[in-house]
């Protein structure tokens, strides 16, 4: 991808997404960092830093595209190292795990940010717009692109999809591992694949696929239907 591919400073990605991709957010955090004189900066000036700017840098790219995980991983690698005070000419241990550094404070952590679950948790408050936000113009550009038959909770990949499309994807399933049906008539409730019970699913076998929750109410007096 060349360099003029770009918009307000983010790539114009049509497909996959790959390191080089995102190389100049990569680069513009490692200088960042870099340019902190750590030695004479306190461990709670180094948290201040790390949070509120280095980890701030990305917020706006992170909330429209997926990034890879390698990506991500080499993020808080870079951020790691400035904790620990690593350099390149000195080697230092990192007595403690970046991951547990990610817990909360009450947990044990330091309260940092992991990369990869921000940015799913930025991408599905973007997915959560296309549920609820249905009279906007970013639903309704979506819904007549991907979804136009169906909900966006029922959506699939399709044809030629653009890199925000499929990040919107990706986020989906955040969604739906904390989400759960609200029962109304429940005609667009599926009895065997979607989420409606607190439990796993009802498996009702192959036989009626196509079972909804409507026909276990009666729709005179909206009672189960015994």
């Amino acid at each position: 991808m060349e360099n003029c591919e770009q918009y307000l400073r983010l790539p114009m990605v049509g497909g996959k997404s790959n390191l080089n991709t995102f190389k100049d957010l990569r680069e513009k955090i490692t200088k960042r960092v870099l340019g902190w004189k750590e030695k004479f900066i306190s461990k709670v000036g180094k948290e201040i830093l790390i949070k509120t700017v280095a980890q701030a840098i990305p917020i706006y790219s992170i909330g429209i595209f997926r990034i890879l995980k390698a990506l991500c991983d080499s993020i808080n690698s870079t951020l790691a190292k400035y904790w620990w005070g690593q350099t390149k000419e000195e080697k230092k241990i990192h007595w403690i795990n970046w991951n547990k550094l990610c817990m909360s404070k009450k947990s044990g952590g330091m309260g940092f940010r992991d990369f990869q679950a921000f940015n799913l948790a930025l991408l599905a408050k973007q997915a959560w717009r296309l549920i609820h936000h249905t009279h906007s113009l970013f639903y309704r550009v979506y819904k007549a692109r991907y979804f136009p038959n169906c909900s966006f909770m029922d959506a699939i990949l399709g044809n030629n999809p653009s890199y925000v499309w499929r990040s919107l994807l990706a986020a989906r399933d955040v969604i739906s591992e904390g989400s759960i049906w609200k029962v109304g008539n429940g005609r667009n409730i599926l009895v065997s694949t979607h989420k409606w019970l607190p439990h796993k699913p009802v498996f009702l076998g192959d036989d009626q696929p196509n079972l909804h929750v409507s026909d276990l109410i009666d729709s005179t007096t909206m009672q189960w239907d015994r």
